[in-house]
């Protein structure tokens, strides 16, 4: 028995001791697990004796704990996986099995740089969403830094090998302030990271630094601020400890490539960019360059790499080519840059971990293809011992369309569509085709087109950077999409359906939602800073003349629906003191709004689509944390009761909406959870 092994089987007896204690002796006497425990500790038989503890672990009577340990027991993979998503109650075999996840890659024997497989790809934090990729491993791969976008705005701290979150922030909720971008230091015991203090009287942004260790909430320290900077993101730390990386969002929507002095406060900007920037941004580990991606131009989608010398000196592309490609990190040795790339995979959207030698600055070799699919573009950085992590959108959201009867208030039968992941759909004006959006695991979004007669579909490109909620226009030849450009510029545009070919149709900032008229005459938009005083501009335009008026909506009015027959808007208005929320209708024509239904508080509406005839509304109500939809309503608009329907709800997802054909006879709704995972890959670099 190895060094390796024999030190693993001591652990892990300790656990079965552990496990065993806890139950009197649940185990110790047990002739299967004796036959097991003799089969890897004396035989040497591991792959009979995982079969025993399986056989053990899934065995009438046993308890949790017990099955966890003995599950937990050998080197697979999987099985500690297992035991980390089915027993997180079981806090000490969890804690185990994670320990042996986070382990560091094998040594490549001939001890040479070249990449070498050691555990496998892995998940390292699996479960509910925690990180958008805003944040780091640490150098020893034992924490990941995130923001909590869901609740709080907090800094948060995540404990791969516990599994234990905490905040080192200390919001309550997003009125305060928030959290950005965030990087550890060299020696892991502080984390670096942008915050917004909300107004008023005004935003203040700075750079903050505060230390990981100890307890309560630790007290940070500022390093820089701006009135001139929206947001700061820091997001590397040099090795030496002096300087952060850092891209600053500036207030007219350029970005700044810049370098932040840890003790000093001095800010040195390298270069200014457009409002894409970087997604990423690395030091290498001798402190001399930094690497990022940037499109190649304002037109492109696609990303190349890049490096600058800290002193300002030249900026050299290292990787173009017309593919995607993003910088994922540098080696530990500093001998080569890691980037992803969909250059393998064009056809299948699939993005593999390419290797490219560097020398001072400049490419050293030809990339060389290390993993074939990652599946992400987000890099969370590699550990010092050259472990790279990933984030991974693994949601198992879903669209469902399932034939429903109004009438009888009940679905009409099982699901006759099922498309996932995909974005809030819509429906041409004859129901032959749907639109919907969707993005690959590159990171770009485009527009799909779904036959509901053949099934096939049509991937459309129009130069957005995001697509929020396509529109048809009546004649379903086209549709009208909206977003930001690649430019920064907030636009509509109007998509011919067949070809893709796209037309300006307005340019304005802070489009918050479009509607098209019934005639396909006017379309409808809202447009300024929700929860401001501009949030209440509604502006028809025409597409004829592109003239253009305004209709003024009630404060804090975002996302209107437009009724089919184009003569009022629904919203949803929520008062805080009494907790209630509550559908309200406007007349187009002019006049008062006015409240059609309130939702049993606390519950709130989550989701709402009109009828065909414009006369009910259906909608969603959901409970006020989680947004857990509850019931689903049709609600009479011209007066009258409102009615519960006799549909079970439960499962679906009420933030993406509700969706009605236009006969009324089937409505599309989603399933499943919105994750993301914290992968380790076995490509690590010595």
């Amino acid at each position: 028995m190895t060094l390796r092994r024999a030190g693993w089987c001591f652990v892990l007896i300790v656990a079965l001791v552990c496990a065993v204690a806890a139950q009197g002796g649940g185990l110790q006497s047990d002739k299967q697990f004796q036959a097991a425990l003799h089969k890897e500790m004396v035989d040497g038989d591991l792959r009979s004796a995982i079969e025993e503890y399986r056989a053990i672990s899934v065995r009438p009577g046993v308890a949790r704990e017990l099955a966890a340990t003995a599950l937990g027991d050998a080197r697979s993979r999987n099985i500690f996986e297992q035991v980390v998503n089915e027993y997180p109650e079981q806090a000490h075999a969890v804690a185990l099995a994670r320990a042996y996840l986070l382990k560091p890659a094998i040594e490549s024997p001939d001890g040479g740089r070249a990449p070498t497989l050691a555990q496998g790809d892995r998940v390292v934090k699996a479960g509910d969403v925690i990180t958008w990729g805003d944040g780091r491993v640490s150098p020893d791969g034992r924490l990941i830094s995130y923001v909590d976008h869901m609740a709080t705005g907090n800094l948060m701290l995540h404990d791969l090998a516990t599994g234990a979150d905490r905040s080192l922030t200390g919001n309550k909720d997003w009125s305060v302030g928030s959290a950005y971008e965030s990087t550890f230091s060299p020696d892991g015991k502080q984390v670096a990271y942008g915050w917004r203090t909300f107004g008023p009287p005004a935003h203040v942004n700075e750079i903050r630094v505060v230390s990981v260790g100890g307890t309560g909430l630790p007290q940070p320290r500022r390093i820089y601020s701006s009135e001139d900077v929206d947001v700061f993101r820091p997001v590397d730390w040099s090795q030496d400890g002096q300087w952060l990386a850092v891209q600053a969002v500036r207030k007219d929507r350029t970005k700044q490539i810049a370098i932040v002095g840890v003790r000093d406060g001095s800010f040195r900007a390298l270069k200014t960019v457009g409002w894409r920037g970087p997604t990423k941004i690395f030091f290498s580990p001798d402190g001399k360059y930094l690497a990022y991606d940037l499109p190649p131009s304002d037109t492109e989608a696609q990303r190349d790499v890049y490096v600058i010398a800290v002193d300002g000196g030249q900026e050299t592309p290292v990787v173009q080519d017309p593919s995607h490609d993003v910088v994922m990190g540098w080696s530990p040795d500093g001998s080569a840059l890691l980037f992803a790339s969909d250059r393998s995979g064009a056809r299948t959207g699939a993005v593999g971990l390419w290797h490219l030698p560097v020398l001072d600055g400049r490419p050293g070799g030809a990339p060389t293809l290390l993993k074939a699919d990652i599946g992400s573009v987000q890099s969370q950085g590699l550990t010092a011992s050259g472990v790279v992590h990933i984030v991974k959108n693994v949601s198992t959201m879903s669209l469902q369309v399932t034939p429903i009867d109004l009438e009888r208030g009940r679905l009409a039968g099982s699901p006759v569509l099922q498309v996932f992941p995909i974005g809030p759909p819509s429906w041409s004006p004859d129901g032959k085709q749907l639109a919907h959006t969707s993005r690959g695991a590159n990171g770009l979004s485009f527009l799909a087109i779904r036959s509901l007669e053949s099934g096939q579909v049509r991937d459309l490109h129009p130069p957005l950077s995001y697509m929020p909620h396509p529109r048809w226009l009546p004649d379903a030849r086209s549709l009208v999409v909206w977003g930001r450009d690649l430019r920064g510029r907030g636009v509509i545009y109007q998509v011919d359906a067949q070809t893709g070919r796209e037309s300006l149709v307005a340019e304005t900032e802070d489009i918050q939602a479009v509607q098209v008229s019934p005639d396909g005459k006017r379309i409808y938009y809202t447009s300024g800073v929700w929860g401001g005083t501009d949030s209440r501009r509604l502006i028809e335009h025409d597409l004829s003349s592109g003239e253009t008026r305004e209709i003024r909506l009630p404060a804090n009015w975002r996302q209107t629906n437009l009724s089919p027959d184009g003569q009022r808007f629904t919203e949803t208005a929520y008062n805080a003191k009494a907790k209630t929320s509550t559908l309200m209708t406007l007349p187009l024509g002019g006049g008062e709004p006015r409240a059609v239904f309130t939702v049993n508080p606390p519950d709130v509406v989550s989701g709402m689509a009109w009828t065909a005839d414009s006369q009910a509304v259906l909608v969603l109500s959901a409970t006020p944390d989680q947004y857990q939809p509850k019931a689903l309503w049709l609600v009479p608009v011209n007066g009258g009761s409102a009615r519960q329907l006799d549909i079970d709800v439960t499962g679906w997802i009420g933030s993406q909406g509700i969706r009605l054909h236009p006969d009324g006879t089937q409505i599309a709704y989603f399933t499943g959870r919105n994750s993301r995972e914290v992968w380790a890959l076995d490509a690590a670099l010595r």
